[in-house]
């Protein structure tokens, strides 16, 4: 046998084989056909559940294989999809049947079916799409995103160094260098903490002498006068001592109380309580004292203005 005989067996051979396959393969089924044969399957299922098992057996072997058949669907259009069944095919010979489940994915199918949309958009539907996106209005440019400053970026790179650093010092020399530091900045801490409160004792110390020193001295005019400077620099907390001393200083020149540092607010109310017109002023004037000196409530203007007018009252009482 020459080479041209033989070429000519093996093209036959290979033709042959070929138009073996293409006679094998299941013509495909019309779209309405496929979803009847669902229906149709689902509807033989539910008749099953009053059979006998060998009779439900042989019954889901044959849609099995009705089913293994179906490998394509043709559309309307006479396009041609190609399926996969096998999955329907092995729940239909699955041992034991279980037709509750087999109800379930056919139902699943149907219902599927049921809610997909049954206009299908063309590409000459979406065209006019295209159109309309390509408007001047619908194209932007994408907004660049924001750069960090450089010097931002060195400075972010020079803590990143230092922390790399740190660690690497961390894991050479333990925590060592870290408790050190954490100590260090600790005392200063403590120092400058130490150092704001000891200049704040110092110059109420300072206030305080300062205070008593004058006190034995003042008068009424005199400590009135001192409010009235300690209030124009703003110090309301001040004003309002040396307004209330004031008071207490116009009573004791009267002669209707003696003024005594040693005595408290209480005894010099009770020192006056048989004169109901002075001791109900001169109690308002204590209050506000108290709060302001003692409790450190907060004063502006206004509520200074208003413990002057107080005091004022009681000086008109007094005389």
């Amino acid at each position: 046998m020459d080479m041209r005989s033989l070429f000519a067996v093996w093209l036959i051979t290979l033709l042959s084989l070929s138009n073996l396959s293409a006679a094998a393969q299941p013509p495909p089924i019309t779209f309405d056909d496929y979803w009847e044969l669902v229906r149709d399957t689902r509807q033989a299922v539910a008749q099953m559940e009053a059979k006998p098992e060998a009779t439900i057996r042989q019954e889901l072997d044959a849609l099995a294989a009705q089913w293994e058949q179906v490998t394509a669907v043709e559309y309307s259009d006479h396009s041609v999809v190609q399926l996969d069944s096998s999955h329907l095919a092995a729940e239909l010979r699955s041992a034991p049947p279980d037709l509750k489940r087999l109800g379930s994915v056919l139902d699943a199918l149907l219902q599927a079916h049921e809610e997909y949309p049954q206009k299908i958009f063309t590409p000459e539907d979406v065209a006019p799409l295209t159109r309309i996106l390509a408007r001047p209005e619908f194209q932007w440019q994408e907004q660049r995103p924001l750069q960090m400053p450089d010097w931002l970026a060195r400075i972010e790179e020079w803590i990143e160094r230092f922390r790399n650093r740190v660690l690497n010092a961390t894991f050479r020399y333990g925590r060592v260098p870290l408790i050190t530091v954490a100590t260090l900045l600790f005392i200063l801490s403590l120092f400058f903490i130490s150092r704001s409160l000891s200049r704040n004792l110092v110059r109420e110390a300072q206030l305080a002498a300062d205070d008593n020193g004058n006190d034995e001295l003042l008068t009424s005019k005199g400590a009135f006068k001192r409010a009235e400077t300690l209030s124009t620099q703003g110090d309301y907390r001040n004003a309002i001592r040396y307004l209330y001393l004031s008071s207490l200083l116009v009573l004791d020149e009267q002669g209707l109380m003696r003024y005594d540092r040693s005595r408290t607010n209480r005894e010099y109310l009770r020192s006056i309580s048989s004169k109901p017109e002075l001791a109900k002023p001169l109690r308002d004037v204590i209050d506000v004292f108290d709060r302001v000196w003692y409790g450190f409530e907060g004063i502006d203007e206004q509520t200074y203005q208003s413990y002057v007018e107080r005091v004022d009252e009681l000086r008109e009482k007094k005389e």
